[in-house]
């Protein structure tokens, strides 16, 4: 026991003393935390710049050009006399989107005319296109609606079919409720896995107690943070949770400890401090890109939607999905607590070259 509880002092002091071991295993966790938190914090996407060419200058054409300034995704910072100046905003940054009112805007309408209202956007980012298509939309179509209740049409006339749409998990589109807890968790996981790495390559254990006493400090390091972590989530960032916060804690705490297998794993195969931290660096960035969050897993080629299961950052985001924003039953996250748990086994397979 005092054998352990001296190796245990030694790991401490080696972490105070070796500055890359200090920086990597508590002050970037520290700073990409905080990073997060500013970063999200009133998150979603509001008063994006949108630029108009009002070619009528009517009544009726500013009024539209108000309800576009008042929805939550749109503000209009520019009033372009032509539709190249409008675009020439677009191409330079300055604009996310330009509406084009034409010349006989008003006349159309007056005399039951058909009009267009013409709308650009750069398509670059999808997201924000997405939301300024929309709001748009709503606007031009709220205000035809109005116009043919004012000419003596009833609703009934004016919406024939009404879409009622209702939007379970995510109602306010925050992008914190949806980014927040993939990005901080994969920030945690990329520093255990490294700090794991460098704690134990190149250095000779000599049995599996003393490999686990070395990468016990952080563990409880990176146990503390995956704690903070969620109550940033959760209390500060207010990320809904619906679910079971104990299942959450939980998985979050093996989420930690399979990465940690993984570093061993890594060490294990390689001998080498360098590899082993390449390795973990490439894994760990590739598992963002297969875990179905930027491009769905269900709609990948078959060999990458395989390839998905080979990263435990999967299983993690379906369990903080179900139970942070869905509500999920408990029996719905088993499949994926069991699959994860398995990472746990790869140190054993390796278990000589590693004590």
């Amino acid at each position: 026991m005092r054998q352990f509880i001296h190796s245990f002092n030694s790991e401490l002091k080696r972490i105070c003393s070796d500055r890359t071991y200090f920086t990597l295993l508590l002050i970037l966790p520290t700073l990409s935390l905080l990073f997060f938190v500013c970063y999200f914090s009133g998150s979603g996407i509001r008063e994006l710049p949108v630029a108009v060419v009002d070619n009528s200058r009517s009544n009726l054409s500013n009024k539209l050009v108000e309800m576009i300034d008042t929805t939550s995704s749109a503000k209009v910072d520019y009033t372009a006399n032509s539709s190249t100046e409008a675009l020439s905003l677009i191409r330079e940054g300055k604009a996310y989107a330009a509406v084009v009112i034409p010349r006989s805007f008003e006349a159309d309408i007056i005399s039951g005319t058909p009009t267009n209202i013409a709308l650009y956007n750069s398509g670059t980012n999808i997201s924000t296109n997405g939301f300024l298509a929309k709001d748009i939309q709503s606007v031009v179509a709220t205000f035809s609606a109005g116009i043919e209740l004012q000419r003596g049409a009833t609703l009934a006339d004016v919406m024939p079919v009404r879409f009622d749409k209702h939007i379970l998990f995510n109602p306010y589109l925050n992008y914190a409720y949806y980014l927040a807890p993939c990005f901080m968790p994969m920030m945690i996981m990329i520093f255990t896995l490294l700090a794991t790495v460098y704690a134990v390559a190149e250095r000779k254990s000599g049995s599996c107690a003393t490999l686990i006493v070395r990468v016990a400090p952080t563990t409880i390091v990176m146990w503390f943070f995956a704690t903070i972590m969620l109550l940033l989530l959760f209390r500060v960032l207010d990320v809904p949770l619906c679910g079971n916060r104990w299942i959450v804690t939980l998985t979050t705490l093996l989420f930690i400890t399979v990465y940690q297998s993984i570093a061993l794993f890594f060490v294990g195969v390689t001998k080498s401090l360098h590899l082993s931290l390449s390795l973990g660096g490439g894994y760990s960035v590739l598992a963002f890109t297969m875990s179905g969050l930027t491009f769905p897993t269900m709609a990948m080629f078959p060999l990458l939607k395989a390839a998905s299961y080979l990263f435990p950052f999967t299983y993690y985001m379906d369990i903080m999905v179900d139970q942070a924003l869905r509500g999920s039953s408990t029996i719905n996250t088993i499949e994926s607590i069991g699959y994860l748990s398995l990472f746990l086994l790869l140190p054993l397979l390796i278990r000589k070259r590693l004590c």
